[in-house]
């Protein structure tokens, strides 16, 4: 049957992996998405130095423009559209490369993240309490690698910080916004700019993000260093990006505790740790309960408290380490010598599965 045959192609590009690594280290490479293409998200010229780090630890980063044909792993992004067909022209030109697909946003468009799963060998969702539905005969669901701080390097990071450290921040409430009209959040973003005087409320349309990716690199990170604190408002229940950009900066955080996967993420000792503060509901006299709480914190955590909240995205949430991450998964797969198997049963969703 195909799902057997899909189960054992995998099976085999792993066993290829074992061998190829026996003595060397493995050899990706990372495209991300044109999705993000408009907002020049992430850093693509940095990537070689960003990797090298990986080196050591077993995992060796060939950049764009080198010969990949020998590569073992292929890392591809996914933003929510179907990528379906530039997976499958990838895979023409690296035909003995394992296939790995990071959907950033599988918490919203199912069905085109669903076509896009199904033509990769392997998946990784940024959302676990949305990737059950990813599960199908064609590729294998790997472990939840969440979301992490992707705009800038690790170098890039520290230099700003350092050259921004000192100065003085705002005590508004920071809510720099996408306005997305389908989410939840759309209302309350507007009567928090109307009726909060304590929140900075930031917007931009989803066909116009220029006020903020227009700037530089540098001016993005200085605009998150303006502020002592923000809120987190996602689109559905979701941990995004913002969480590890606005502790990069240094910021007190307000986070709901609807928000799915946090714990996981960020454990609830380090949430006390860091000053991060889980609020109730978002009703708005809870929003500005907290955000006096959240600047009592900042101003007596001072600047060992900012310090803190940024070298723990540095240890723990860059881009760096969600790759370092996914690649373990697929070294240990490899190393397992078995490969996923179609679940055929009544126990779990019907799909390939380690």
């Amino acid at each position: 049957m195909w799902p057997q045959q899909r189960a054992k192609n995998i099976a085999d590009t792993l066993a290829r992996i074992k061998a190829r690594t026996k003595n060397r280290p493995l050899r990706f490479f990372f495209v991300p998405s044109n999705e993000t293409d408009f907002i020049n998200y992430f850093p693509k010229a940095m990537f070689a130095s960003e990797f090298a780090a990986l080196k050591p630890e077993g995992f060796e980063y060939i950049a764009d423009g080198q010969d990949r044909s020998n590569c073992d792993v292929a890392i591809i992004t996914a933003h929510g559209s179907d990528l379906s067909s530039a997976l499958w022209n990838l895979r023409g030109m690296v035909p003995n490369t394992l296939l790995a697909v990071w959907l950033w946003d599988n918490h919203l468009s199912h069905t085109t993240n669903f076509k896009t799963a199904l033509a990769a060998d392997v998946v990784f969702p940024s959302h676990f309490y949305q990737s059950s539905y990813l599960i199908n005969p064609a590729s294998a669901l790997l472990k939840h690698i969440p979301a992490c701080t992707a705009q800038w390097t690790s170098d890039q990071a520290r230099e700003n910080f350092a050259r921004l450290a000192t100065r003085p921040r705002q005590s508004k409430l920071l809510a720099n916004y996408v306005d997305y009209e389908f989410s939840w959040r759309s209302a309350l973003l507007k009567r928090l700019k109307a009726e909060v005087p304590e929140a900075e409320v930031l917007l931009m349309q989803a066909n116009d993000r220029s006020r903020y990716f227009k700037k530089t690199q540098t001016d993005r990170f200085a605009e998150w260093m303006e502020y002592k604190s923000s809120i987190v408002l996602p689109v559905d229940t979701d941990l995004s990006t913002r969480v590890f950009d606005a502790l990069l900066a240094g910021q007190v955080l307000l986070v709901p505790k609807s928000i799915k996967d946090f714990d996981a993420v960020i454990p609830p000792v380090d949430q006390d740790r860091l000053g991060i503060l889980r609020i109730p509901d978002v009703e708005i006299a809870t929003i500005k309960n907290y955000a006096s709480q959240a600047l009592k914190i900042f101003d007596e955590t001072g600047e060992a408290g900012v310090r803190e909240r940024h070298e723990y995205v540095l240890a723990h949430h860059m881009l760096t380490h969600r790759i370092k991450a996914m690649l373990e998964d697929i070294a240990q797969a490899a190393r397992a010598g078995t490969g996923p198997r179609f679940i055929t049963d009544n126990t779990a969703p019907r799909g390939l599965l380690f």
